[in-house]
C-alpha cells in the first residue's frame, strides 16, 4: 500500500489479494492467488482513477519541468514556457480542469498546479523542484503498480476437423 498526502494531493495504491481454491484433473487440491491493484490520485476534488493515460501525462508534465528548471535556473531572466491542462466532465461539478503552468518569481522557478470548476479557480499551490521530485517520484512508484487486467482466451485445435 503507497499512502501520499501533500498539499492536498492524495496518491493512493493498494493491492488486494484474493486466494481462489480448486481441486486439479489429478483431484488434489490447490490454491491460487488473484491480485487487484487499484491506484487512485486526487487533486483536491479531480480524481485520476487508475487511467494511465492521465497518470502519464501528469508524470510527463512534471518530468517535463524538471528538466527544464535544471537547464534554466542558472541563466538569469530565462522562462520555463509550460502550461497543460487535463479536463474531466461529470454531472455533478460539471467540468473541471486541472491545470500544470511553469511560473518565475524573485528569479525562481516554481510549477503552479490549480484546480479550476466551471472556470473558477478553487484551488492552487505552488511547488519548488524539490517538491516536485517528490511529486514525480510517487506517481511513478503508482504507475509501476497497475498490473494489466487478465483476459482469458481458449484456443482451439481445428486440423482434425
Amino acid at each position: 500500500m503507497i499512502e501520499f498526502d501533500f498539499k492536498g494531493i492524495k496518491i493512493e495504491a493498494t493491492v488486494e489479494m484474493e486466494q481462489h481454491d480448486y481441486r486439479d484433473a489429478g483431484g488434489h487440491y490447490k490454491s491460487r492467488f488473484g491480485r487487484e491493484t487499484k491506484v487512485i490520485v486526487r487533486f483536491w476534488g479531480f480524481t485520476i482513477d487508475g487511467n494511465l493515460t492521465e497518470l502519464t501525462f501528469v508524470k510527463s508534465t512534471l518530468n517535463y519541468f524538471m528538466q527544464c528548471y535544471w537547464k534554466r535556473t542558472s541563466k538569469e531572466g530565462s522562462k520555463i514556457d509550460l502550461a497543460k491542462g487535463l479536463h474531466h466532465e461529470t454531472p455533478l461539478t460539471g467540468r473541471q480542469s486541472l491545470y500544470f503552468v511553469a511560473r518565475q518569481k524573485d528569479k525562481k522557478h516554481f510549477l503552479q498546479i490549480c484546480l479550476q470548476q466551471r472556470g473558477a479557480t478553487v484551488n492552487e499551490f505552488y511547488l519548488d523542484g524539490q517538491e516536485v521530485i517528490m511529486l514525480d517520484i510517487v506517481i511513478g512508484k503508482a504507475i509501476n503498480l497497475l498490473t494489466p487486467t487478465t483476459t482469458s482466451r481458449v484456443k482451439s485445435d481445428q486440423k482434425g476437423k
